[in-house]
């Protein structure tokens, strides 16, 4: 692949990453808040809005393995990260690190979310979960945690934003 090809690539791979982040933090509020659930019936509404948010999480979660993946083994060594000082370097790994592990946490918060919601809930027609005997408190922990994660990532997205600036100067 020529060079400028894996360049493409991997910039295609961190806007559709950043996209489907901006997209599932501010389109599940708009979605259960500011849409009026009577239309559908309030379990209706719900179930389109998690479907939809599941959906978009999946895309995330299967765009940040490519990523991965892409960066690690055949994204051109010309393209990759370099850094001005080890303090740099750290301070970027650190942050990258962050970014993702926090991703792969609100991913699992979710799952125990969806898993635990009072309503059954229909995915796609293909999978159904919340059939059997949910607990509403591991659901409420695990929403507080996604919370929790959901404004830590707003954090490093201001940090990456920051940084990326930095660097550009």
């Amino acid at each position: 692949m020529s060079s400028e090809k894996s360049y493409k690539v991997d910039r295609a791979l961190h806007w559709l990453s950043a996209l489907a982040i901006m997209f599932l933090l501010f389109d599940m509020g708009t979605r259960i808040h500011n849409i009026d659930y009577r239309i559908k019936g309030a379990a209706e509404h719900k179930q389109d809005a998690i479907e939809i948010h599941v959906i978009a999480a999946s895309i995330l979660f299967f765009t940040l393995i490519a990523r991965l993946i892409w960066y690690k083994w055949f994204l051109l060594s010309e393209y990759q990260l370099t850094y001005d000082s080890v303090k740099q370097k750290w301070l970027v790994r650190t942050v990258h690190t962050a970014m993702y592990g926090t991703l792969f946490l609100m991913m699992i918060s979710g799952v125990f979310m969806i898993t635990n919601y009072e309503h059954p809930l229909n995915l796609l027609g293909l999978i159904k979960l919340s059939e059997a005997e949910t607990s509403t408190q591991t659901f409420y922990d695990a929403n507080n945690w996604h919370l929790y994660f959901e404004s830590a990532l707003y954090f490093l997205i201001l940090t990456h934003i920051t940084g990326a600036l930095y660097n550009r100067r």
